[in-house]
């Protein structure tokens, strides 16, 4: 249940990403086809935003603010800033700080279990 909240979550991240800030999801390490020599945007449907947010997302230490390149507070750019600042501070408290260390006390409580039942077993023999 708890990775099934997870990827509902990942999803509306997706969801706003595709929605607002899609133009950001470039990859300028990928090789791109023979119309751009090198990067492509890995955002181009909601289904590729939502595998990239999840690939990126998961994977950076910092969350997806890590993958995605940085925003300048230029009076022109300051609305595309503050959507970026709440989408990254946002993704890697909810998503990072939260949900990772749900799942991660889920497994060390399920260990827990697991050697109590191991002990509570090895007593009574």
């Amino acid at each position: 249940m708890t990775g099934l909240l997870a990827i509902i979550f990942l999803y509306i991240y997706a969801t706003i990403a595709f929605q607002f800030i899609a133009d950001n999801y470039y990859d300028d390490t990928l090789h791109g086809s023979l119309l751009n020599k090198r990067g492509a945007s890995v955002c181009m449907s909601l289904m590729h935003c939502f595998l990239s947010t999840l690939n990126y997302g998961i994977r950076m230490g910092g969350g997806i603010g890590e993958f995605l390149p940085a925003q300048t507070f230029i009076p022109e750019n300051r609305g595309a800033f503050y959507i970026r600042f709440v989408y990254d501070l946002s993704f890697f408290l909810v998503v990072i700080t939260i949900l990772l260390n749900v799942v991660f006390g889920i497994i060390i409580d399920t260990f827990a279990q697991l050697r109590a039942a191991k002990n509570e077993q090895s007593l009574s023999q």
